[in-house]
């Protein structure tokens, strides 16, 4: 069974899930890894040449023949994940929604604009623009590719279609992340669990390891399990 792994914004695949043991972990059960990036990420598409459902468009044309697969997305990419299912009900078989809330079913264009605008001043001596400058040249992308994907529309996530969503999905975040809560983006799918983890924020949930424990035990349930 093949598994598609999004990353979040201003990280890459290799920085948000290979780094801490994921794709190991996953490969040594016996799963195909497939990695997405972002425009404007890794080996994604120029941040330029995507708007809003193009976006959707790429990722649903990589995945082209591949039938439906179980798919993990971190923040931005659980966003796209969402977007995704709710265009294409049957894409997945199970959707692991990682630090993403209720503002995915609200999306709020201010918040990014804001990052963006907080990535292009370089003389921020300190706060999320220095945050996601680390992160985004540690992960190997140019800071300016990734303000300008912030700057993208981004797709829209119908709350209707999500109920249609075929997909076994688990809503998973930290208590200290400021995307909680997540209560109504759980209760929109047909068949979604949540889980909140104590004690963890935004940026240590992909590496917590009860977070990957859980992940893992929910794609491993045999069809028809719990």
């Amino acid at each position: 069974m093949s598994v598609l792994l999004v990353h979040g914004a201003g990280s890459s695949i290799d920085h948000n899930f290979r780094r801490i043991g994921w794709i190991d972990l996953l490969e040594a059960a016996g799963r195909t890894v497939i990695g997405y990036h972002l425009p404007g990420h890794g080996d994604g598409p120029p941040p330029d040449q995507a708007r809003g459902e193009e976006i959707v468009d790429d990722l649903v044309r990589r995945l082209e023949g591949v039938g439906p697969v179980d798919a993990v997305g971190f923040s931005a990419g659980a966003q796209l994940l969402a977007a995704t299912a709710s265009r294409d009900p049957s894409r997945f078989r199970r959707l692991v929604l990682l630090g993403v809330g209720n503002g995915v079913l609200r999306p709020n264009p201010a918040g990014p604009l804001r990052l963006a605008a907080a990535l292009a001043d370089e003389d921020e001596d300190g706060g999320v623009g220095r945050l996601f400058r680390r992160m985004a040249r540690s992960a190997g992308n140019d800071v300016d590719d990734v303000r300008r994907y912030l700057e993208i529309p981004k797709p829209a996530v119908d709350p209707d279609a999500l109920a249609k969503v075929d997909a076994k999905v688990l809503v998973l975040l930290g208590d200290r992340d400021f995307n909680a809560p997540a209560d109504d983006l759980a209760a929109a799918f047909g068949q979604a669990a949540l889980r909140v983890l104590p004690g963890v924020d935004h940026f240590g949930l992909a590496s917590d390891v009860r977070c990957l424990d859980a992940v893992l035990a929910f794609l491993d349930t045999p069809d028809g399990g719990d």
